[in-house]
């Protein structure tokens, strides 16, 4: 049997570690990570190896040649252009003549590889992959199987409300060659995207594996720092280099250890490394070869590659150290901060945590270094959340950090692309986009400003200008916590798609950004009359003589700030009378005001110009299950429109009231992308509050009745919602225990799970996106029944928490 490494990765979030290196050859004691596959590999017997190659592919070539010192045959194929994870492995076609074994050569595991073949030949499977549990399973592919083990659903990188499951793909594959009939030559074909559903469609035996042993992706800096200690702690079976002097303190040849020094167990030293009298090495600490730890230098939890000499005085706190660097007399560097190769930092110097040195940098004596020499201060793995970036004004959201965001937003757009961008009237909002637009112009890319503004203005502005994209910034003081958000459109004015997010992103943590030549940087617009043309495109859309007929009195709570400025303008063009209250008003009180007033309904309208909160004319504020409803028998019932996208926990009693107005609802994910994409452009009522309105005052006109008869027309929804605080590293095996529990239910998996229950109903187990919680919605004939059924998923999701 053949095996294949796959070694073509960049390792890019290991940055800077793997700025002169490709990611197989960072160390792990000291050894490639690759070196621990091919000892895997041969350990089964399987020495005949195809390594495929990509980045840096002589770093890996000279040090591994044929793998005659390894033990091993080693046939190297290199791709000139990615061809994806499945398609090097098509490269070497010709090679693979019989089954064979895929294993990364940037992942440490200890399984068993002879189990895993022995279940391949068992299930008669075409391919088995290994599946291990993990705690955070966002950054894999998910795996559900049945219970013979065939696989049934799989979902590459989800986002916490598509995970359904704790199980992963670990990227060890069992293969036969028939496999290569499934994908074409130099073609970029992915294992996770491509072929596996592929197979899935055409219903071949795709097989998944519950592997048992130790399994880690080294895939970030986090997990290079986690799998050294879970080496020392002993919970990887592998062997590993040097001799234990003493229990959990391991050395290598030629080390000279000090009368003197101390040494505070696990901790592993490498060849020809000299401890000096008086420095103190303790635990979890892993020093590579030929280094010098000078006397009352104190390393803990720190990782020192080769040739690195650390002076007197000098202190490391689970700092990670690359080859050849110097730090100097009474230097400090703190938690989790890197630094490259061959850099000098200087005498007592300070690296706070999280700092980021690239290779060959200086730093000079007694500098405080406090954000990454090169990018990447941002210490969050992931920039973007459920809607856009987010962060404390003037402590995560800076304009330095701005700028180098809009560059990074630049450099995936096409040089010359004519981009939106606006903000609310906060001072602060205007500061970041004037830093953002910045960065976009050096990166050759227009800019339209149409501040202050909201957001489906931005939008409109889009679509209407056919804009490549666009920008909108705001203020938020939700309890205090004065953050700013920025969220970013593409070219049809939606929520850019998670695949745009992780461009920008791997653009920011990479610093691949595209710099201008200074005459031809971008140009920078400024229209102000876009919320002029935008009030103008809403009226097209009602008939606004008979709205005009019936003189509504309105309540209105929009703060008075100028962003919303043309929401009197609105009224006026509609001859409503409006009223407003302050904007610390609460909802009881606007209430009242309503009832006091005669109006004949209350708004309030949220941040952002998106959400809208109604007050009928006898002062109930109607609730978000009331307003979705609402917004239904609105879209249908001139038959304006034949078809609304609704959240996935919408009442299925709207679909009943969708088809006696001959209209469909289509279910999706709870996020604005998914249900904007229904529709025929960027107006639409869960997302624009201004077009929502004016809406459901043209139905109240033309039916010439109240809010609360309006109400009256909607069908009562019993539907409970509740929530249930989770932490993170447990919700993946939630998931995976409830789907276990429901597997002979009709279960539905468009966002989060949906169980649809025999006596009638259905619950919604949610995860959050951006917290440690669960939401769960249940919907039955009665209240009685949703309540029932939600309590008993609440209970297990406590229970699954605690297993």
């Amino acid at each position: 049997m053949k095996g294949v490494i796959m070694a073509g990765g960049k390792g890019t979030r290991l940055r800077p570690l793997t700025c002169n290196l490709p990611k197989p050859m960072v160390p792990l004691l000291h050894k490639p990570v690759m070196e621990y596959s091919i000892e895997l590999l041969k350990k089964y017997g399987i020495t005949d190896i195809a390594v495929t190659l990509h980045y840096m592919p002589e770093a890996i070539k000279n040090y591994f040649g044929d793998g005659s010192d390894f033990g091993v045959n080693l046939h190297y194929f290199e791709e000139t252009t990615p061809l994806g994870t499945a398609g090097s492995i098509k490269n070497a076609e010709d090679f693979l003549d019989e089954r064979f074994i895929v294993i990364s050569g940037d992942a440490l595991t200890d399984f068993d590889l002879l189990k895993g073949i022995q279940y391949h030949q068992e299930k008669d499977a075409l391919v088995t992959i290994f599946m291990k549990q993990v705690e955070s399973p966002l950054e894999y592919g998910v795996i559900m199987t049945n219970q013979n083990g065939e696989i049934i659903r799989f979902l590459e990188k989800p986002s916490w409300n598509e995970v359904f499951s704790d199980t992963v793909n670990t990227g060890i594959y069992v293969l036969e060659p028939e496999i290569f009939q499934y994908m074409e030559k130099e073609f970029q074909t992915d294992f996770s995207k491509d072929l596996f559903p592929l197979l899935m469609k055409e219903e071949r035996p795709l097989y998944g594996y519950p592997a048992e042993g130790y399994w880690s992706d080294i895939g970030s800096l986090h997990q290079y720092r986690q799998s050294h200690r879970d080496m020392l702690d002993g919970l990887v079976n592998l062997p590993f280099s040097g001799h234990e002097i003493d229990q959990g303190i391991w050395v290598g040849n030629n080390v000279v250890i000090e009368d003197g020094a101390k040494l505070e167990r696990p901790v592993h030293i490498a060849d020809g490394t000299v401890v000096r009298a008086g420095a103190d090495i303790k635990s979890y600490s892993v020093i590579g070869r030929n280094n010098v730890i000078s006397s009352q230098a104190s390393l803990k939890k720190s990782i020192l590659w080769h040739d690195v000499y650390v002076g007197s005085e000098s202190e490391l706190r689970g700092a990670t150290i690359a080859n050849g660097t110097m730090v100097e007399q009474g230097a400090a560097i703190y938690e989790h901060a890197v630094v490259g190769d061959h850099c000098k930092i200087g005498k007592r110097s300070t690296l706070k945590p999280e700092v980021k040195i690239w290779p060959e940098k200086e730093i000079y004596d007694e500098a405080l270094v406090h954000t990454s020499l090169i990018w990447g201060r941002k210490a969050t793995k992931s920039l973007f959340g459920s809607r856009g970036v987010s962060g404390i004004a003037n402590v995560e959201i800076t304009p330095d950090y701005i700028a180098r965001l809009a560059s990074a937003y630049g450099a995936v757009l096409p040089y010359g692309s004519n981009i939106a961008i606006a903000s609310d009237s906060h001072s602060f909002s205007g500061m970041i986009k004037q830093a953002f637009i910045q960065g976009l112009l050096s990166s050759g890319v227009n800019t339209l400003d149409t501040s202050p503004t909201v957001a489906p203005v931005v939008r409109f502005a889009i679509e209407m200008d056919n804009l490549q994209g666009g920008v909108y910034i705001r203020f938020s003081n939700r309890g205090g916590e004065k953050q700013v958000l920025i969220e970013f459109y593409d070219h049809k004015g939606l929520p850019i798609h998670p695949d745009q997010e992780r461009k920008i992103e791997n653009a920011y943590w990479q610093e691949d950004y595209r710099r201008a030549a200074f005459d031809m940087i971008g140009k920078s617009t400024y229209n102000n009359y876009k919320n002029e043309e935008y009030i103008e495109a809403l009226l097209q859309t009602v008939n606004k003589k008979r709205i005009r007929n019936s003189k509504f009195r309105i309540v209105v709570n929009y703060n008075h700030q100028p962003y919303l400025s043309f929401i009197p303008i609105l009224f006026h063009k509609l001859d409503c009378e409006f009223l407003t209250v302050p904007s610390e008003t609460g909802p009881e009180e606007m209430a009242s005001f309503v009832r006091v007033t005669n109006a004949n309904l209350g708004i309030l309208v949220g941040e952002a110009g998106e959400t809208l909160s109604l007050i009928t004319e006898s002062g109930k504020l109607l609730d978000e299950e009331t307003m979705l409803s609402l917004y239904v028998l609105v879209t249908f019932y001139e038959g304006k429109q034949h078809e609304m996208a609704i959240p996935v926990y919408g009442s299925s009693d709207l679909d009943s009231l969708a088809g006696r107005l001959n209209g469909r609802l289509i279910r999706t994910k709870a996020n604005p992308r998914s249900i904007m994409e229904v529709g025929t452009g960027v107006m639409n009522f869960q997302y624009d509050a201004q077009y929502a309105l004016i809406h459901i005052l043209e139905m109240m006109a033309t039916q010439k009745i109240t809010l609360s008869e309006l109400v009256g027309l909607l069908p009562n929804v019993n539907m409970l919602r509740e929530y249930v605080p989770c932490p993170w590293d447990k919700k993946g095996k939630v998931m995976r225990k409830l789907m276990e529990d429901i597997r002979d239910n009709k279960v539905e998996l468009v966002d989060g799970i949906k169980v649809f229950h025999p006596e009638g109903g259905w619950t919604l187990i949610l995860p959050d996106v951006e917290q440690p919680v669960f939401t769960v919605y249940s919907q039955g004939s009665n209240m009685d029944q949703a309540k029932e059924a939600a309590a008993e998923f609440i209970d297990k999701i406590r229970l699954y928490q605690k297993v």
